[in-house]
């Protein structure tokens, strides 16, 4: 530990040393060790200073960050005079996080001879070194993004973009203890949508937390309180966000009326333009803590403290942006035991305030809601549609219930919910505005195409628009049953599940079983009615062909992409029938 130290120091000495010594020489930075080698234009210099790989770790959550990087553009200076470093090398000992972030970097000069791991290098002036020092502070467990999700729980995906000054915002005086850097009093975390997945709510969390990944310490929830459970437990937000989330209740707060909290958060934060700070949500806080906890060790809002009672900080409701009425939810009194969710509790010294700022958007649902594809999803992929319309008030247990025609699975898993628009940017919506908006969708989405799309169904139907936007809820598979059958047998078997489960179900029509299975394929690349078997959905339509009528068909979705035919009416193994219900 001692020896530790000391190389930090004399890496921390040498560096400042450089700096005020006005050093105009220039250094290349490199991902692995964080090596600073001279560059002079007379001679080659021959020793090098290590330093840890601080400054990429830290800073490899952190989107938008302006600090160097061990991948940051070069910063360039005039060069008027050179020196030699004589130091003897020297390798730090590192954090197991700093390591993790090592297994990212990658690629090498090829000019390179010598064996030595791969890095990625950019050019670093002395006069970059005050940046470089600076730093050294936003390394962690202040910052909890992508990687340490990764490293803990799981895949998370991209993170969204911070603030373009979110560095000046790190090292700003904080507004709550003003002796305190902003970075020294908060924690600024990422709250995924998805773990692996699977939507990110409370419940999920206290799955996650019991047995994190990579040495991270583990935890429980000690008191779940029933009610919070109820009301949030399986609330997720359709995106990703940041939050800069105080480590403590405010100074002032505990053992005020909740109202007097919400004013004391508004007044100390007046002279903020944007992101203003607010009280967060109970997701945001459980998130925080235990974040911080899987990590370092270190309990926040905890109740081991010999000067203060017990520490819980009050939040608001998971749907503040819908209703705008606080919650009585409160979440802290961490022990070994775990961490508390309480609710209906009356004021108590306990009971404070925390405050967070939010970077990025988020909109919260029940986790029902997952795969859906509604107004916000086809804005991502491929464009405007409008207002969504309501969907019933029973969707949620709609979803959540057992599947009428698979009972040993829910329904939320045997069906897509999807929105079919009247029109996208502004045109109408058809089977061939999809042909063409799937083949560039927006956003990450999976590129696809028809291979085939019948020149009679094109002409009679391929035009055709809804007049209104509308949900629907169609089986992800074709009925079991309903293969190698007539089409009027197919029908039958629709009607007689209708009439048995008293469920609106129909036949889908060629437009919606195209939308259903190609939307679902842009967002995950999975592809539904395929070709390993065969499987297409016959449809409402009918192609008239010379006075006789054949059923569309849409399926035999393959590599080429998917099918929309007209076949005779007879059986086949392929052809089966899924159905929908309509909201």
């Amino acid at each position: 530990m001692y020896r530790a130290l000391l190389d930090r120091v004399i890496a921390t000495v040498v560096l400042c040393s450089l700096c005020l010594q006005g050093c105009h020489s220039n250094f290349q930075v490199t991902s692995e060790d964080f090596t600073l080698k001279e560059a002079s234009d007379d001679a080659q210099a021959t020793n090098q200073v290590l330093v840890p790989d601080i400054l990429s770790s830290a800073l490899a959550d952190v989107p938008g960050s302006r600090l160097p990087t061990a991948t940051s553009a070069t910063l360039s200076y005039v060069a008027t005079s050179t020196v030699q470093i004589d130091s003897p090398t020297r390798h730090f000992a590192v954090r197991p996080d700093v390591e993790s972030s090592r297994e990212q970097t990658s690629s090498m000069d090829p000019r390179e001879t010598d064996a030595k791991p791969a890095v990625q290098t950019a050019e670093l002036s002395s006069a970059g070194c005050l940046a470089l020092l600076g730093a050294l502070s936003l390394q962690s467990p202040s910052v909890f993004g992508s990687q340490a999700w990764h490293r803990y729980f799981g895949e998370v995906g991209a993170a969204p973009s911070l603030p373009s000054d979110i560095d000046e915002i790190l090292h700003s005086a904080c507004p709550f203890w003003s002796n305190k850097a902003v970075k020294d009093t908060h924690l600024l975390v990422l709250i995924p949508a998805t773990v692996d997945g699977r939507a990110f709510t409370l419940d999920l969390l206290e799955e996650l937390i019991q047995n994190p990944r990579g040495g991270g310490h583990s935890t429980q929830y000690f008191l779940y309180d029933d009610a919070v459970q109820q009301s949030s437990g399986d609330v997720y937000s359709s995106g990703p966000y940041w939050v800069l989330l105080t480590r403590d209740v405010l100074p002032g707060s505990r053992n005020k009326p909740y109202e007097a909290q919400q004013a004391l958060v508004a007044a100390q934060t007046t002279h903020i333009d944007y992101f203003p700070y607010r009280v967060p949500n109970v997701l945001e806080v459980a998130t925080a803590i235990l974040s911080h906890y899987v990590r370092s060790g270190h309990r926040l809002y905890d109740e081991e403290t010999d000067k203060l009672p017990s520490t819980s900080t009050r939040c608001t409701a998971l749907s503040e942006d819908a209703s705008e009425h606080p919650s009585p939810v409160t979440v802290g009194r961490f022990c070994s035991r775990g961490l508390v969710f309480l609710s209906e509790f009356d004021d108590d010294t306990e009971f404070g305030v925390c405050c967070l700022r939010r970077f990025g958007s988020r909109h919260y649902r029940p986790s029902a809601l997952l795969h859906s594809f509604g107004a916000e999803e086809w804005r991502r992929y491929f464009g405007e549609v409008g207002a969504a319309p309501p969907l019933p008030s029973h969707i949620v247990d709609t979803l959540n219930s057992a599947c009428p025609f698979w009972p040993d699975r829910q329904v939320k898993n045997t069906h897509l919910l999807v929105l079919i628009p009247a029109a996208v940017d502004g045109k109408p919506f058809s089977l061939s505005l999809l042909g063409e908006l799937i083949e560039c969708p927006r956003g990450g989405g999976y590129a696809t195409k028809y291979r085939y799309c019948n020149s009679d169904v094109r002409e009679q139907f391929g035009a055709q628009s809804p007049d209104r936007s509308y949900w629907m809820l169609m089986t992800r598979d074709v009925l079991e049953g309903s293969r190698d059958q007539w089409y009027a047998a197919q029908g039958s078997l629709v009607a007689d599940h209708a009439s048995r489960t008293g469920l609106p179900y129909e036949l889908p029509g060629a437009l919606e079983a195209a939308t259903a299975i190609l939307l679902h394929y842009v967002r995950s690349g999975e592809r539904l009615c395929a070709d390993a078997p065969w499987t297409y959905t016959r449809c409402q339509e009918q192609v008239d062909y010379r006075g006789s009528h054949y059923p569309v068909a849409v399926g035999g979705f393959s590599s080429w992409g998917l099918d929309v035919r007209d076949f005779n009416d007879d059986n086949d193994d392929g052809l089966g029938v899924a159905c929908l219900w309509k909201f």
